[in-house]
């Protein structure tokens, strides 16, 4: 396996990061405005519609690392199935936001419930190869982190165009985002798709690794989930996930009901100008922040990271108001780095993992730990999801209301202030715990360059 890599062999690779930012992230920034704004479907069960498609997860994701790790071809064991994933996400992302005209509401809310699933099995065909061969491709510490760095930057600037969807619907429509989301997302699925196909056109595998013997399904989940470090690191996420997640979409309806009153086209037009600084900020700092992990070390940048959204996020109540709706800008500004470092250092952190499982197991097993790992996440986002559904209706917000009552302002405002602080503060606890430094993570790869693999 090769240690430095070049950067045209980095940058193919994270090309599928835009993919996947828009793969995971689209269906969360347009499906209230939508399908709820504008369709009328009960939060709840759009709810369980984004939600519910994470349990399903639970096996695809697995099954499908399985088979990746264990997949001989003359292309690799990866590269196939992204070229599978990558033109299904591109068919069902165009005809999620198509919804047939002669349903009821109801029925247009299942119509995207059963959507959601068929979408997220081919996002899983894609993402959980594409994961594993973004791992596997160094097994020198640092160059982990800036691999995971340009996948990264490379997010970042796939993002700068989610904010601009919702606007663009609008725009595109004529003033109907119903209308205007139809062609939005044929168009956001060719960006898709082109960028999906980079890493499997591009980069090349090392085929040698299919040699290793195979492991059956449930011999390789029971020995991912015995991994306590693995164990973790999923405990880190889901608590970053279930803090943001929860009560990202209250920042539109804040948005909307207080700080806009009620202005739409502003509220769209803010939400491009945010998404902007949000992914500005953490591209301007991902260098940055891999030069720091490599400095200091994974874990305490990560610290730092995450107590960085703590405070970022304590800044909301006084930065979203109605006297200056763009002064919550400081506010993204200030999770972005913190964010960024999240997904840039856990990743990295991952596969130093799969030297550990190596040491135990004695085969490389990136696509099972990237998939467990990606479930996880996706788990984390499900609970996220049904609960957002759930507590924006506890919250007492009625769509056929044109003017919400203040109480229910203030129950979002302060939903969306503490509930990011305490479960973020809670993943930077958690970090402390980290053991795998540097300097074990070189003692255990001189291990297995001299054949030693052992149970600790």
């Amino acid at each position: 396996m090769e240690t430095k890599l070049s950067r045209s062999r980095k940058s193919a690779w994270a090309m599928g990061s835009i993919a996947d930012v828009y793969m995971t992230n689209a269906l969360n920034y347009l499906a209230f405005p939508i399908y709820n704004m504008g369709l009328g479907v009960d939060p709840r069960l759009l709810g369980w519609a984004l939600g519910l498609p994470r349990v399903w997860d639970a096996v695809s994701d697995p099954l499908m690392g399985n088979i990746s790790d264990n997949f001989h071809s003359r292309l690799g064991r990866r590269r196939p199935f992204i070229i599978i994933g990558a033109l299904l996400c591109f068919l069902m992302f165009g005809l999620i936001w198509s919804p047939p005209t002669f349903l009821s509401v109801t029925g247009i809310g299942w119509f995207f419930m059963v959507m959601t699933f068929l979408y997220y099995t081919a996002y899983t065909i894609f993402a959980v190869p594409w994961s594993a061969l973004g791992l596997e491709l160094t097994s020198d510490y640092n160059e982990r982190t800036r691999v995971q760095a340009y996948r990264t930057v490379f997010q970042a600037v796939g993002g700068l165009g989610l904010g601009a969807m919702w606007y663009l619907s609008q725009k595109w429509g004529g003033g109907n985002d119903v209308v205007g989301v139809r062609i939005v997302g044929w168009v956001f699925g060719g960006l898709i798709v082109a960028c999906a196909l980079f890493p499997a056109l591009f980069c090349r595998e090392k085929l040698q690794v299919q040699a290793q013997p195979k492991i059956a399904f449930w011999p390789a989940i029971r020995a991912t989930f015995s991994n306590r470090v693995f164990l973790l690191l999923i405990a880190v996420t889901v608590c970053v996930m279930l803090g943001i997640f929860m009560v990202n979409s209250f920042s539109l309806y804040i948005n909307t009901c207080y700080v806009f009153g009620g202005d739409k086209e502003g509220v769209a037009k803010l939400n491009m100008v945010a998404n902007f600084a949000f992914q500005g900020a953490g591209l301007a700092l991902v260098p940055l922040i891999a030069a720091v992990a490599t400095r200091i070390g994974k874990k305490p940048t990560l610290i730092g990271g995450l107590l960085m959204v703590v405070v970022a996020y304590g800044t909301s109540w006084w930065f979203y108001t109605p006297e200056n709706p763009y002064l919550q800008l400081i506010t993204l500004a200030l999770a972005a780095p913190g964010l960024s470092c999240m997904w840039t250092i856990a990743s990295s952190m991952l596969a130093d993992i799969c030297d550990l499982d190596e040491k135990k197991t004695g085969r490389r097993r990136e696509g099972m730990f990237g998939a467990s790992y990606s479930w996880a996440c996706k788990a984390g986002i499900a609970l996220t999801m049904v609960l957002s559904g759930y507590m924006l209706n506890w919250s007492g917000y009625n769509a056929e209301i044109e003017v919400q009552p203040e109480s229910v302002i203030t129950t979002m405002r302060l939903l969306y202030m503490f509930v990011p602080m305490g479960f973020v503060g809670l993943a930077a606890l958690l970090v402390c715990f980290y053991p795998l430094s540097e300097k074990r993570i070189h003692e255990l790869q001189k291990e297995l360059n001299r054949g030693i693999s052992y149970e600790e």
